[in-house]
C-alpha cells in the first residue's frame, strides 16, 4: 500500500530550537496519521556545516546544505520547512513558492506588513498551481482548541462577548538569559508580541471565527541589558 503513495521530500532550513521540534514532527507524523503521501527527510540546511551535519545526524535528515538556495533548487525537495529567524522568512518563502515548493513557515510570518503581503501574494499565485503554504500555528491542531471552535460555531456556549488569552512562557524574563536573535529588533521584528503573542491572536480568531479589526496596547521592555553568550 505504501508504495502507491507519492513520496515528498522535505528540506528544513534552520536546525536550532524549532528545527528540533519540527524534525520530531516530520519523523512522527507518518506513525500517528494515515498520510496520503510518504515523507522523506531529504536535507537540513544551516550556515555552519559541522553544526548542520551534527543536527542532521541527530534528528534523522539524509543530507546537509549550508546555502538555503541550494535546498530550494534540489529536485528531491518538494516541501520547504522554514525554521529560521523572522528577518529571513520572506526571502526564503517567496523563492520556494516561486520554485514550486510547498512551504511551512514558522511564525511570526514576517517582520513587516509589506513582507507579509508579498508572501501572501506569492502563496496565492502558487495556490493556483496546486502549491500549498501555511504558517506554523501549532495550537490550531490541539484537540481542545478544535473542540472550543466547534462549540462556539454550534452556539453551544451562547453569545461570545469576551476572549482572554495568556501565553505563559517565562524563560526570557530571566535577566541572566544571554542576548539572542529573538531580542534583536532587526531580526525578530515585533519581538515577544509577534513571537508568542501571534499564537494568542491566531487562536482567538480561530476559536471565535471572527477577525480582529482594531488593536490598542501598552508594552514595556523590563530587562534592558543582557550579557553575551560565551
Amino acid at each position: 500500500m505504501n508504495g502507491t503513495r507519492p513520496v515528498l521530500g522535505v528540506g528544513m532550513i534552520g536546525h536550532a530550537f524549532m528545527g528540533a521540534a519540527h524534525s520530531q514532527a516530520w519523523r512522527s507524523a507518518p506513525r500517528f496519521f494515515d498520510l496520503p503521501v510518504q515523507l522523506r527527510m531529504s536535507v537540513l540546511a544551516g550556515r555552519d556545516g559541522a553544526r548542520a551535519r551534527a543536527a542532521a545526524d541527530k534528528y534523522g535528515w539524509a543530507g546537509v546544505e549550508t546555502d538555503w538556495t541550494r535546498v530550494v533548487a534540489r529536485d528531491d525537495v518538494d516541501i520547504i520547512d522554514i525554521c529560521t529567524p523572522g528577518d529571513t522568512h520572506a526571502e526564503i518563502a517567496i523563492a520556494a513558492l516561486e520554485a514550486g515548493k510547498h512551504v511551512l513557515c514558522e511564525k511570526p510570518l514576517a517582520n513587516s506588513v509589506a513582507e507579509a503581503e508579498a508572501m501572501a501574494g506569492a502563496a496565492q499565485r502558487a495556490a493556483a498551481r496546486g502549491i500549498r503554504a501555511m504558517c506554523g500555528f501549532t495550537y490550531r491542531r490541539v484537540p481542545a482548541a478544535r473542540l472550543m471552535a466547534d462549540l462556539v460555531a454550534e452556539g453551544a456556549i451562547g453569545t461570545l462577548r469576551h476572549v482572554r488569552a495568556s501565553y505563559l512562557q517565562d524563560w526570557l524574563a530571566d535577566p541572566a538569559v544571554p542576548m539572542s536573535w529573538r531580542l534583536e529588533r532587526d531580526r525578530a521584528g515585533s519581538g515577544a508580541l509577534g513571537d508568542i503573542g501571534a499564537h494568542a491572536v491566531d487562536l482567538a480568531q480561530y476559536v471565535t471565527g471572527d477577525k480582529i479589526t482594531g488593536v490598542a496596547a501598552l508594552s514595556s521592555t523590563f530587562v534592558t541589558r543582557r550579557g553575551l553568550r560565551d
